[in-house]
């Protein structure tokens, strides 16, 4: 049975002869559409008004078979209550548009041209608050066959073959949400364990100059300086302590990573301070009681030809190793041996990672510029991730102003 029917049989239900006789009758009528539907105080009276004077079933069936109409697509009862408002203040020809392009497009008509008949439905929401629904979600469904809403189990709109995502985008950005979680992808533990391994121990030794100096060779004292500057300037200085472990990291900072590991990638592999600075090691466990010792790369390689052999390896043992995690040698070597200093494109690779990591779980992705009701279909290669705020990689337009003049983010794929 009809919402219609069901408002009918209630109302006589209500009436002391079964049908309608004086105007308390008809007040009655008022009371129960207002229990049975979400219709705002004026389109009430309108229908109890049609109801007295005779033309019941035109104007409350019309209103009542709009409700049934949008109960069908699936959403909250104040939304389809705002639907019907504005449906009602149409001028002939915006409701003739709307009738004839309900639920009539796929995503791409819609796109190209059927989003016209919906415009005055892009801002539908609640109270300010859209429960999880943004601008454009209802227009939308109210364009696309056989569309439903997703909730907060789904993506924005579900359709027969798989989901589609719906963002407004302020600036150029949108936020993905769970999906773009900090949690979920291995760049941000490398970036967390790069400074607790690496810029942390620097910043811990007192002056970096002096205490590393000696390690290297006299040819190679500028590209140490030039070192230790990278890291001031490109580490230490791009972000604080408290927002690295808040997940709030600016775009400042990830454009000041990928040109730090680019500059440390050429320090490392261009010059030579990499073949000036050793790490070797040789353990010994004598009762229980393991040491280290420093040996040359040489004395390495003799013990690993001898080894097994009737020979002995002469060698040199140097002074112990100590603290491992602050020892200047092995510091030097997790940095020449730090995947993003070997390879900087590889920090670009991560945040296509995490991109496509979002793509890949929708069929598309529409997109609306901020309070503007024209939507687009948004492309993987369209989208790059330029920063991470509350804890989530942020989305932006690789065309956006904003974007320009980063590598790290016109590099992304």
């Amino acid at each position: 049975m009809d919402i219609i029917n069901k408002i009918l049989l209630e109302w006589r239900y209500q009436l002391p002869s079964g049908y309608p006789k004086t105007d308390s009758d008809y007040h009655k009528l008022g009371e129960v559409l207002s229990e049975m539907t979400d219709l705002d105080t004026a389109s009430i009276q309108r229908i109890v008004e049609h109801a007295r004077t005779g033309n019941i079933i035109s104007e409350q069936e019309e209103t009542v078979n709009m409700i049934d109409r949008f109960d069908s697509i699936g959403l909250p009862a104040d939304v389809n209550s705002q639907i019907i408002q504005i449906y009602q203040r149409l001028s002939t020809t915006e409701s003739d548009e709307f009738d004839k392009n309900f639920r009539a497009h796929t995503i791409e008509s819609f796109v190209n041209g059927g989003w016209r008949a919906f415009k005055k439905f892009f801002l539908v929401n609640v109270g300010g608050a859209r429960g999880g629904m943004g601008n454009g979600e209802v227009a939308l469904l109210l364009g696309v066959k056989d569309s439903k809403p997703g909730g907060t189990a789904q993506h924005d709109i579900v359709m027969s073959n798989g989901e589609w995502e719906v963002k407004e985008l302020k600036s150029g950005k949108f936020d993905p949400a769970r999906e773009g979680l900090a949690s979920k992808f291995e760049l941000t533990s490398k970036i967390e364990d790069f400074y607790k391994n690496i810029v942390v121990p620097l910043n811990e030794i007192g002056d970096p100059y002096e205490s590393l100096k000696h390690m290297v060779e006299p040819s190679s004292i500028e590209s140490l300086k030039k070192l230790i500057m990278i890291f001031e300037t490109r580490f230490s200085e791009a972000i604080d302590a408290d927002k690295l472990a808040s997940y709030e990291w600016k775009k400042s900072a990830f454009h000041n990573w990928y040109e730090g590991f680019k500059e440390l990638h050429s320090i490392f592999y261009k010059t030579k301070l990499d073949t000036d600075v050793k790490d070797t090691r040789m353990t010994v466990d004598a009762d229980g009681q393991k040491q280290s010792y420093w040996i040359s790369d040489d004395d390495a390689e003799e013990i690993r030809l001898a080894a097994g052999e009737d020979d002995t390896a002469d060698i040199y043992v140097g002074e112990p190793v100590n603290n491992e995690n602050t020892n200047a040698v092995i510091w030097f070597k997790r940095i020449e041996r730090n995947e993003f200093v070997r390879n900087p494109k590889q920090f670009v690779f991560e945040l296509d990672t995490i991109k496509n990591s979002f793509f890949q779980n929708i069929l598309g992705l529409v997109w609306y510029n901020y309070r503007d009701p024209q939507p687009h279909i948004g492309l993987p290669n369209n989208f790059v991730i330029d920063n991470m705020s509350q804890g989530r990689y942020r989305f932006v337009l690789r065309e956006a102003p904003a974007s320009q003049g980063y590598p790290y983010i016109q590099e992304q794929g």
